[in-house]
């Protein structure tokens, strides 16, 4: 990656008498370099630059900076994140954040970026321009909700197994029978009757307590610093994240001594894995929602066919299982016992006034996030008058910014009215 400044300097060194606005401008950039990130810099080149495009010299820098933006999107991104975050780092409340940030930026590719950004970074959800960043990486309903709530939904990894009356799926601690019609919770020993499947199930169930099931990947953690990973998809073994060697084998692993002595029950839970892979699946009809601020509730909700239900575990009060009849009820108890809104997962039942509302709401979101940014771009050029009553540049820039701002204020108003609107319907 070319060094901006130094290239800019360069640039300004080069410039003719004739080309003196030119110089000014880019004199302006270079010395603010520090407090702005690459791609703040590119963008106010090209804003106040843009009419002197004319010159070769200034059309050849523009498309030569903004080509290398583009070179390295995601490095460019992280390095914005960083300088807004950087900015408003007042009293250094954000300081183990930046450090993260610039861990996540020295990454040798980006798929090791984009690794941290969702294990690593996403801890800092709480910090609007971290927040604001995921928001836009997020593709899926689900990780776009938790990032707008304190409760957190997570999808439902579980063993099924066919029966004569449908699925048995096993969830936390309990069973549920998936039927043609309904949902119900029952017991697997009046389903399966075949004493060397009741152990085996027995056996899948402790996988399932013990283990923590992903899409890709069951993790059991043996020891201290001592984690087994078997692959859902080719049988891989893992050992601390690391892939083993084609030849290592359950036994011989659990005869070597990595394993502790005591820890060796494992192999019995591990060997059930591998030979029952195909029972791991997700369970797409279900969604666990839980809340660190209300650690005794965890939650379960099914949407199935025209049916919804809850199965809510509550270590003070017991575990219930609940079917509704009315989506607006059962999304209404999870917001207020968990903070989460599931208007996503039962878009299929809302009415059309209720799908209306949504869409408003994050309508509204994305309107106050460029707001944000927006009002950081005033203040920044507000914190030194002096430059701005110097560079016509500047000015103009300001006021398209304030003309911006206005916009969006007015589209956020009508959006407003819009939702008050739509809620009197609802109630109505």
């Amino acid at each position: 990656m070319k060094n901006l400044k130094l290239q800019l300097f360069d640039f300004k060194n080069q410039l003719t008498i004739e080309q003196l606005d030119v110089a000014r401008i880019v004199q302006l950039h270079v010395e603010n370099y520090d407090n702005m990130s690459e791609k703040e810099v590119v963008q106010s080149l090209r804003e106040n630059l843009n009419s002197f495009t004319f010159y070769p010299e200034v059309k050849a820098l523009l498309e030569s900076v903004e080509d290398e933006i583009s070179q390295f999107p995601l490095i460019m991104e992280l390095k914005n994140i960083y300088k807004k975050v950087e900015r408003s780092n007042h009293g250094m409340l954000y300081r183990q954040a930046l450090v993260t940030l610039l861990e996540i930026i020295n990454k040798p590719d980006d798929d090791a970026r984009m690794e941290a950004i969702l294990n690593e970074l996403s801890i800092y959800d709480y910090i609007p321009e971290v927040k604001h960043f995921l928001m836009k990486i997020h593709t899926s309903p689900v990780e776009r909700q938790n990032l707008k709530n304190s409760g957190k939904a997570s999808k439902v990894y579980t063993i099924v197994e066919k029966v004569e009356d449908g699925h048995l799926a096993f969830i936390s601690d309990r069973w549920f029978l998936i039927s043609e019609n309904e949902i119900k919770q029952v017991l697997a020993d009046d389903y399966i009757k075949d004493e060397k499947k009741i152990r085996e199930i027995r056996m899948l169930e402790k996988v399932l307590t013990v283990g923590d099931i992903s899409e890709d990947k069951i993790n059991f953690r043996i020891d201290e610093n001592l984690e087994l990973g078997i692959s859902t998809k080719k049988k891989t073994l893992f050992l601390n994240g690391e892939k083993l060697d084609v030849e290592t084998t359950l036994e011989s692993l659990f005869n070597s001594p990595i394993v502790p002595y005591l820890k060796r029950d494992y192999y019995l839970l591990a060997e059930a894995t591998l030979n029952n892979l195909d029972k791991f699946m997700e369970l797409d009809v279900a969604l666990r929602v839980v809340n660190i601020l209300n650690p005794y509730n965890e939650s379960f909700v099914f949407n199935y066919k025209d049916k919804m239900y809850m199965y809510q575990k509550d270590t003070r009060y017991g575990s219930k299982f609940y079917a509704y009849e009315n989506v607006t009820e059962l999304i209404h108890d999870i917001q207020k016992d968990l903070d989460y809104d599931l208007s996503h997962f039962y878009e299929n039942k809302l009415s059309k006034e209720l799908k209306h509302l949504r869409g408003l709401e994050d309508k509204e979101q994305m309107i106050n996030m460029k707001l944000k940014d927006v009002n950081e771009s005033i203040e920044m050029l507000q914190e030194d008058k002096a430059l701005l009553e110097e560079s016509k540049e500047l000015s103009l820039t300001f006021k398209n910014l304030l003309i911006h701002k206005h916009q969006l204020t007015k589209e956020l108003n009508v959006i407003k009215a819009e939702k008050s609107k739509t809620r009197k319907q609802i109630v109505g």
